[in-house]
């Protein structure tokens, strides 16, 4: 359960705290860059890696990781100026980005999928951003397998895991550290979307124009219910679609429509005064075409949230 205002620690996990010096570090490979933690599910969906990451061309049911120098973010004399400038390279690095579907509405991906809660205990020398989205929808029935309870959530997934060296940007560490550490009024002021729609029906980039428009950002926490969970090596962000009934019902399209959406979308902390110049992104996503119903995995409440299952989902 939250412990404030849309802040909360997770079943199993301690609020985020330093690590110790002879706490377990990230892996590194001969090159010296970090190797990223894989997250399996019990039952995978055809939600899968694209290959060529370089490539923006649209891939069934794909995601990758972006290179975040394509979006403009503040630079550092931006409060002078009003300059923008290339990010830098992404702080985290997407490791991957799964969907699940519910009869009941998840409070945060942590909370309501152990496999996820399980990964983040195995990989403690790792430190990971969570961006999840929930979104209304009819779920089919729990106990049958089949039809329909007419009351569901679709919960998606995308972890970043860090592989920017802690030293390598004091500027981003100093405002990285204040984001996950501080509280809900301050991320929620600074927590920002750039969206990037390569391919999209017209309802769709209607709905992206009304949150932002094509790469402005859009502080995303002040425009939807956004709640905020930390653990030992984590932080998350939930971000409810459902919280606006302007944007439930664009959401509703965007889900029947996702299959044909091509889109990249960046997070950052915004820098407000020098010592928080130049920004840099937090962590970047593709999607490519995914057809939401064939890649959740339903997910089944038992006793409480701790004891979920999986199980595939079968068409009507």
């Amino acid at each position: 359960a939250a412990t404030g205002a849309g802040t909360g620690t997770h079943p199993g996990f301690s609020r985020f705290r330093m690590k110790s010096p002879d706490a377990p570090q990230p892996r590194i490979d001969g090159k010296g860059a970090a190797v990223l933690a894989q997250w399996k599910h019990e039952i995978e969906g055809a939600w899968h890696e694209k290959k060529d990451s370089s490539s923006t061309e649209a891939e069934a049911n794909a995601y990758c990781n972006v290179d975040a120098t394509r979006f403009p973010v503040r630079g550092k004399a931006y409060i002078l100026d009003g300059k923008k400038q290339p990010s830098k390279s992404a702080a985290f690095t997407l490791v991957c980005s799964k969907c699940f579907l519910s009869d009941f509405k998840a409070t945060g991906a942590v909370a309501s999928v152990s496999s996820l809660r399980n990964f983040l205990r195995e990989h403690e020398e790792n430190e990971y951003f969570i961006q999840t989205w929930t979104v209304p929808a009819t779920a089919p029935s729990s106990t049958s397998g089949s039809g329909s309870s007419g009351v569901g959530q679709y919960t998606v997934v995308n972890l970043f895991q860090r592989t920017l060296a802690k030293g390598k940007d004091p500027v981003f560490d100093t405002l990285y550290e204040k984001f996950r550490t501080g509280d809900d009024e301050f991320r929620k002021e600074r927590l920002k979307m750039i969206p990037e729609i390569l391919q999209a029906p017209w309802a769709v980039k209607s709905m992206v124009r009304m949150l932002s428009g094509s790469l402005r950002p859009a502080l995303i926490a002040q425009k939807l219910t956004t709640t905020f969970f930390t653990g030992k090596n984590y932080i998350e962000a939930s971000i409810d679609t459902g919280s606006s009934c302007a944007v439930s019902m664009a959401a509703k399209t965007m889900v029947r429509t996702f299959s044909s959406i091509v889109a990249n979308i960046a997070w950052l902390i915004e820098g407000r005064d020098e010592g928080e110049l130049p920004e840099r992104v937090l962590g970047a996503a593709f999607a490519s075409k995914v057809d939401v119903k064939a890649v959740a995995t339903r997910l089944e409440r038992r006793l409480n949230l701790e004891s979920t299952t999986s199980s595939p989902i079968r068409s009507p």
